[in-house]
C-alpha cells in the first residue's frame, strides 16, 4: 500500500517525522509537505498563475522518499494526486496537528484542507 503523508506544519515538524515512522509497517510512506509552516491555510492552493511552486528532495530519518514544496498542504496533495511523485496513493494521511481542529476552526485548518 502506498501512503501519502502531509501536514500543515512543514517538512521539519517533529510530529510529521514520528507519524511517518509509525506508518511504515502499513506500507510505503511518501512524505510530501510544505517547506515551511502553513497553519491556517485551509484548502488553499495558492495563486498558481502568480507563483511557480518549487519541489525539493527532503531528508526524514527512516523514510525513503520525502519532498518539500513551496506551497500549502492542499497543493502538496494535488501534485501527488496528479502523479508528480509516482503511482497513485492508496491512502492520504494529514497530521499530526499540535492544535485542536474543532468547530469553525476546521474551515481554516491546513491539516483538514490537505485531507
Amino acid at each position: 500500500m502506498r501512503i501519502l503523508l502531509t501536514n500543515d506544519d512543514g517538512i521539519d515538524s517533529v510530529g510529521l517525522h514520528v507519524l511517518a515512522r509509525a506508518m511504515r509497517p502499513f506500507g510505503e510512506v511518501v512524505i510530501v509537505a510544505p517547506d515551511r509552516e502553513f497553519s491556517g491555510a485551509g484548502a488553499a492552493l495558492g495563486a498558481l498563475h502568480l507563483i511557480q511552486p518549487e519541489v525539493h528532495k527532503a531528508h526524514v530519518e527512516g523514510i525513503d522518499e520525502a519532498w518539500a514544496i513551496t506551497g500549502p498542504p492542499a497543493l502538496c496533495v494535488m501534485f501527488s494526486r496528479l502523479g508528480a511523485f509516482g503511482p497513485p496513493f492508496d491512502l492520504v494521511v494529514a497530521g499530526i496537528n499540535p492544535g485542536a481542529n474543532v468547530g469553525r476552526s476546521v474551515y481554516h485548518s491546513g491539516t483538514v484542507g490537505a485531507a
